[in-house]
């Protein structure tokens, strides 16, 4: 029971995330659209989100720190590839729009993640994983194809390549993630990290000088991806990925481009197609075959000592 109860949380986790990152692609769109440069955005979201998170930590009963070298360049790194993993998403959207570099980033990564969990031996590809990895791709590659022929946007090559980026610093924040010490809370590793994530951001945003939004509708958009999707989300997600294995951590956030298109459907007027309707079915029943089984693998016995 007590099992079960961790495996629903450790879902939910997740699934929260993801779809809090789902309204964060539509909001990120309509910021830049309006003239934020990627970087600025990602500076901005990530500053704002701080207070929060060291927030959490301060009240945290159980301050565990890094306490090696290997430690702490795990919480830094994962932090590093949050802010790379963010940019180069914000710059794939600024240019192809919020579905196509979503679905990549979002779609591409439980395939590193699975390969790089398999090698490394964090994990075995079971058949139900494997199903699982299949059908999610397979919904959201239905859900977002182009009904008809599109004329590619200009950079059209650069963004992809932005997006693939993306996908490979996420698979990066998965694993991060998942090999978290069990002795460093994850309000702990999500505020250094995000104190990383903010500080690399800030190089490479004051060079390149800051934008900002022109109006109020802004300011809330950009306060809605600080405190909702990098404190609230990235929380969510990184205690749950620690209870999860890492493929079944980041197929459970592949519902983020499902929330996107459910979101641009209802807010701009666009009706969803049956195959979208259909797509997005396979992807929320590619979830059940992981459901209890990947939570179940991950015991506290080895996230202790640091294995999946």
């Amino acid at each position: 029971m007590k099992t079960s109860k961790g495996s629903a949380l450790a879902w939910g986790g997740v699934l929260s995330a993801g779809m809090l990152w789902g309204g964060g692609a539509v909001v990120g769109q309509s910021l830049l659209t309006e003239g934020m440069s990627p970087y600025s955005l990602a500076l901005v979201r990530f500053t704002l989100g701080l207070p929060l998170l060291w927030w959490w930590h301060l009240r945290e009963p159980r301050r565990g720190a890094p306490t090696t070298w290997r430690e702490r360049g795990l919480v830094i790194g994962t932090g590093l590839m949050m802010a790379l993993s963010v940019v180069s998403w914000f710059a794939g959207i600024a240019v192809l729009g919020a579905a196509l570099p979503t679905v990549i980033a979002i779609c591409c990564a439980p395939v590193l993640v699975a390969l790089v969990s398999v090698v490394r031996g964090f994990e075995r590809m079971t058949r139900h994983t494997l199903l699982a990895l299949c059908m999610a791709l397979a919904g959201v590659a239905v859900m977002v194809y182009p009904a008809t022929d599109e004329v590619l946007a200009p950079r059209y090559g650069a963004g992809i390549a932005w997006s693939f980026a993306a996908a490979v610093f996420q698979a990066g924040v998965v694993l991060g993630n998942a090999r978290m010490p069990a002795h460093v809370p994850a309000s702990t590793a999500s505020a250094w990290g995000m104190t990383a994530a903010a500080a690399c951001m800030a190089l490479v945003a004051f060079p390149r000088g800051l934008t900002w939004p022109c109006d109020a509708m802004g300011w809330l958009g950009v306060a809605y991806t600080g405190l909702v999707t990098t404190s609230i989300a990235y929380l969510l997600f990184a205690w749950g990925a620690r209870r999860l294995t890492p493929t079944a951590a980041v197929v459970g956030i592949m519902v983020e481009p499902l929330v996107a298109t459910l979101l641009e459907a209802w807010l701009f007027g666009r009706p969803l197609a049956p195959r979208q309707w259909l797509g997005a079915l396979t992807l929320v029943a590619a979830l059940v075959p992981l459901t209890g089984r990947a939570a179940q693998r991950h015991t506290p016995g080895n996230e202790a000592s640091g294995l999946p």
